[in-house]
């Protein structure tokens, strides 16, 4: 005879992906970021709920999983949305304890496509920067490109932050924009609060934007704001233009192909690993690379 555990756990295991979903979101809406938050319920509205959403949990096959990644256009999508699946699913197996198989065990995601992000050289840089003086946009690309900023950290940076003496900014917040809410949160991570240093360039413009001012943001629009009016400003002048994110790559690159070690790039982008910074910079450094490699092979030339 079947215990009453037995019957409760098949109750449980004909629960509807769409109530899990609706308790994994009610569980973690405290406990994570509102940015990762948002990405969840895109992730769940476009794809999650019109495959999953009206299907028991135990009647999902491991083979439908596949067949669903593998159904994507675009790589970046299918991983989007297959770790957000994965997340709930694994959530509820073990909130629940259900002794059902793991279909997302075994579940390869494509391959993506290797991407050679667009970045500016430093003298197309410097046309870019002298042009954009006085514009309301001009203080968070200038902290995106001469410190590397993520387009968040750049819009979230205060006067407070900065020692105007110096030069040194604490980093230490980033501005979101959330179902049409704009939002401060904390670093995406521990390495992501840093203090980095400003070229006198840089800071002797921020200290003319500023102005009279004491406190608050040194660039008063929202990131997603800065982001349309540098590109609209950027194509009306025909300026060479790269995205805000991009501009953040800028800025590793012409450090790396200008002598800069990649521990030390790796350090002030908030990267957790050297390896990160290689994987994204890979083409840069392999210009430094060979730049050493053909700097050796002249002084050893007999």
């Amino acid at each position: 005879m079947q215990n009453v555990w037995d019957f409760l756990e098949i109750g449980l295991s004909k629960m509807l992906f769409s109530t899990a979903v609706t308790e994994y979101m009610s569980d973690k809406g405290k406990r994570l970021r509102a940015t990762t938050l948002e990405g969840y319920r895109s992730a769940i509205r476009c794809h999650l709920m019109p495959m999953w959403g009206k299907r028991e949990i135990e009647t999902i096959s491991f083979e439908e999983v596949r067949d669903w990644v593998d159904g994507f256009d675009l790589p970046g999508a299918a991983e989007k949305a297959y770790k957000t699946f994965r997340q709930i699913y694994r959530w509820v197996l073990r909130r629940h304890q259900l002794r059902i198989w793991d279909v997302t065990q075994g579940v390869e995601l494509p391959q993506k496509p290797t991407v050679r992000r667009p970045t500016l050289t430093a003298e197309q840089e410097r046309t870019t920067l002298k042009a954009i003086v006085g514009q309301p946009f001009e203080a968070a690309v200038l902290l995106g490109a001469a410190l590397g900023l993520r387009r968040c950290e750049a819009c979230a940076v205060r006067i407070e932050d900065v020692d105007w003496r110096s030069g040194w900014v604490h980093v230490q917040r980033g501005l979101h924009v959330v179902s049409g809410e704009i939002i401060e949160t904390g670093c995406k991570t521990k390495l992501s609060d840093r203090k980095l240093k400003l070229p006198r360039f840089a800071l002797e413009r921020l200290r003319a934007i500023r102005g009279t001012r004491r406190s608050g943001r040194l660039c008063l629009l929202d990131p997603n704001a800065v982001a349309r009016r540098f590109r609209a400003f950027c194509k009306r002048f025909s300026l060479p233009h790269v995205p805000m994110t991009c501009l953040r790559h800028s800025w590793a690159t012409i450090s790396l192909e200008h002598g800069a070690a990649i521990e030390d790039i790796a350090v002030a982008l908030g990267h957790s690993t050297v390896n990160t910074a290689m994987s994204h910079y890979l083409q840069s450094f392999r210009t430094v690379v060979a730049r050493a490699s053909d700097t050796y092979s002249a002084a050893m030339e007999w």
